[in-house]
């Protein structure tokens, strides 16, 4: 599950924050369903 911390949303399954919470969600679908991670979606993340 999406969690929102602060201004960001973290995928849960590989801990990558993003602005959008769609793109966190299409990334925690993506790192479910195939236990990697997706480079047209975490481009999209936020760097700490």
């Amino acid at each position: 599950m999406v969690r929102k911390i602060g201004e960001l949303y973290l995928c849960e399954e590989c801990e990558l924050l993003y602005k959008d919470l769609s793109w966190a969600e299409k990334c925690e679908a993506w790192c479910k369903e195939n236990i990697s991670c997706n480079l047209e979606i975490t481009k999209h993340s936020v760097k700490t």
